[in-house]
């Protein structure tokens, strides 16, 4: 799609949208606590302390009994 092919209401959406998602990671990345978490979880990434959503979803199942 090229940007000619939109309307102006369609592009002003669109320049919108991108606008606050970038506002958003900026947000994100400018915040300690949202950035500590993120790294947390990365260092349990690297560290193999991971469960996959499979096993997650059966460890829950098994803990409301329906399994």
């Amino acid at each position: 799609m090229k940007v000619s092919d939109l309307t102006v209401e369609e592009f002003e959406e669109l320049l919108r949208k991108t606008i606050e998602d970038e506002v958003e990671d900026l947000y994100i990345m400018l915040d300690p606590t949202i950035k500590t978490k993120i790294e947390e979880g990365l260092a349990d990434i690297r560290e193999g302390k991971v469960v996959s959503l499979d096993d997650l979803v059966a460890r829950r199942k098994a803990k409301r009994g329906e399994i």
